[in-house]
């Protein structure tokens, strides 16, 4: 059995967790894929904001085939 001696001013403040490795890398991540979508979400939002000024002010074509589109 290993012993392992842990200073104080780490477990001073409940700052101290011990977890599994692959318990914590899967943790790393879900952080990873939950960064991802919140950045993404920041994005969708910030298009939205954009199309909805653009179109306020006029600036969007309208088509009504895609022939049109040239």
């Amino acid at each position: 059995m290993t012993t392992i001696t842990i200073p104080k001013n780490l477990i001073s403040n409940d700052d101290l967790v011990i977890i599994p490795r692959k318990q914590y890398e899967s943790f790393l991540d879900i952080d990873k894929q939950w960064k991802k979508r919140v950045l993404e979400e920041g994005d969708t939002n910030q298009a939205i904001a954009i199309y909805k000024k653009e179109k306020k002010q006029g600036k969007l074509k309208v088509l009504k085939s895609f022939v049109n589109l040239r």
